[in-house]
């Protein structure tokens, strides 16, 4: 009998090891399993979050290839001395950047290697935006004509400076992106080319006008 007793506390015990040891493991394979959902749920987080940086990335650099193609039309000798000469300047300011707009109030989502460019851009952008918008103010109106070209000449510095900082913004863009094995460059040259398509489409559409009034 006590050599039963034995045999069965034996067992007992053995039982029991064994049920923890089942247990522990149990738990082991389950912490491991969270521990990978854990960092798989981690790495699609980074993934969405660096997806949409590029995003963003490649809509402002988008952006700004735009907008050093308008400023560019006006740097142009021709344009600029036309804008000097006018007595009565006008034109309208180009307040179309609603990229940049949308994520002001956040923009430390962008690179740090590309903040810098960025907003010297858009501070620069928003300032020509503002000198031109003054042209139709009533006190420029009433300035006297030396004034007001000296008020377009600083327009039009400015304006230089803004293409300046462009050049910059989308140099430290495309270096980003090169970094991610991605080519901004690539998309900078296909915008350039259709730009430059339309500029020329419309210079054939004025010269065909203006043959048709000699004619007529």
């Amino acid at each position: 009998e006590v050599q039963a007793a034995l045999i069965q506390a034996g067992g007992t015990v053995l039982a029991a090891a064994v049920g923890v040891w089942l247990w522990r493991k149990r738990a082991q394979q389950t912490e491991r399993r969270a521990r990978a959902e854990r960092q798989l749920e981690l790495k699609d987080e980074a993934d969405r979050r660096n997806q949409r940086v590029f995003d963003l990335v490649t809509a402002i650099h988008s952006e700004i290839v735009a907008g050093l193609s308008a400023a560019g039309e006006q740097l142009t000798p021709e344009e600029a001395e036309y804008a000097v000469k006018q007595v009565t300047p006008f034109a309208t300011p180009d307040e179309t950047d609603f990229v940049f707009d949308t994520m002001e109030r956040d923009i430390t989502i962008l690179p740090d290697s590309v903040i810098h460019s960025v907003v010297q851009y858009y501070r620069i952008a928003r300032q020509s935006n503002l000198m031109t918008r003054d042209l139709r103010h009533e006190l420029f109106l009433k300035q006297k004509t030396v004034e007001k070209q000296k008020f377009v000449r600083t327009l039009l510095a400015v304006v230089e400076l803004q293409k300046f900082w462009g050049e910059a913004a989308l140099e430290d863009l495309e270096s980003y992106a090169a970094e991610q094995g991605r080519d901004l460059k690539l998309r900078r040259n296909r915008a350039e080319e259709v730009f430059n398509h339309a500029r020329q489409s419309l210079a054939a559409v004025f010269r065909q006008s203006d043959v048709s009034d000699q004619t007529t």
